[in-house]
């Protein structure tokens, strides 16, 4: 394996448009509702396997339809599944409402998620790996704890940490604060980095998080607006947004995060793996859900070589 990619592993149930919520007894039509793979875990995973990484999936489902679905759909996507187990809890779901627009909102029930552990991550068995991806860490109760010396095991090892946050219901943001030092890669939100920094500039809260400990690279990504990526040598470049159509922005983020990965493991420089990691998050939301829009590394690289780069010493333009 190249990468191990651990974490929430979500059955999405997502409909759209959803123009207004219904009021009690009441009932709004929709253009369609599917049932995907979902969680953070499984959509950065499909999208460097998409890119051409070998990618095994670390995660926990239930005894139940959901759980069967997610493991058939997670070997579909061409990751590997033999360390997806299962728990006595239900498989973890979310409802996911999506605008005219392409922006989401959820409802989320951790489920089986919570069960897992840093006990569950083999880092042993999966010897030879070049990266280990935590996804969701504010919705893993079982693994938070456990983060920051499975981070440490893993560096021990040489391989790249890389950390996802989601969004913290609980705004206990500075919960993260303990792993940011012994992660590599960090690629918050724009307003996830400001509830995590206190700023509110995205040059501030990038500047911040390198405060805070990242240690090689660090990303706020910003829709519409591209993505700030800096270093802690203070070098920053500003890749602009693909222009395209958005269906549906589900994943987006975390596609952004496997493009970014798979540039860094490639050897690619800051700006370089900033533009894949644009690229793959511009082709997720042209489709529903949060891993039909991916695509392969040579469809992906030639938008990525059409996005501009601006490098930066001061505020973005």
């Amino acid at each position: 394996m190249d990468v191990i990619s651990a974490g929430i592993v979500i059955a999405d149930c997502v409909a759209r448009p959803v123009m207004r919520s219904p009021q009690p007894g009441q009932l709004e039509l929709v253009d369609e509702i599917g049932l995907h793979a979902g969680g953070s875990a499984v959509n950065t995973g499909a999208a460097l396997a998409r890119l051409g990484l070998e990618v095994a999936l670390v995660g926990r489902v239930g005894h139940d339809g959901f759980g069967d679905y997610l493991d058939g759909a997670a070997r579909g996507l061409g990751l590997e599944t033999r360390y997806l187990s299962r728990s006595d809890a239900a498989t973890s779901a979310t409802l996911v409402h999506v605008d005219a627009g392409g922006e989401r909102s959820f409802l989320h029930a951790v489920g089986a998620n919570a069960a897992l552990t840093a006990a569950d991550v083999p880092l042993d068995a999966l010897a030879g790996a070049r990266a280990l991806h935590v996804a969701g860490y504010f919705v893993l109760p079982g693994l938070e704890p456990g983060v920051p010396d499975l981070f440490g095991r893993a560096t021990a090892l040489g391989l790249l940490t890389s950390l996802d946050t989601v969004w913290d219901a609980t705004d206990r943001w500075e919960r993260v604060q303990a792993v940011l030092p012994v992660t590599d890669v960090f690629c918050p939100g724009l307003g996830e980095g400001q509830r995590i920094t206190g700023c509110e500039h995205p040059e501030d809260v990038l500047d911040a998080l390198f405060a805070l400990g990242v240690r090689r690279v660090a990303a706020v990504k910003m829709g519409d607006r591209g993505a700030l990526l800096g270093r802690p040598d203070g070098a920053r470049v500003h890749v602009a947004a693909a222009p395209v159509h958005a269906v549906d922005g589900t994943g987006a983020g975390d596609a952004f995060i496997g493009g970014l990965l798979a540039g860094l493991l490639a050897g690619d420089d800051l700006a370089r793996a900033g533009q894949l990691g644009a690229a793959a998050g511009a082709l997720c939301v042209g489709a529903m859900g949060a891993t039909a829009g991916l695509r392969d590394l040579p469809t992906t690289r030639a938008l990525a070589d059409t996005l501009s780069v601006t490098p930066l010493q001061g505020a973005l333009p």
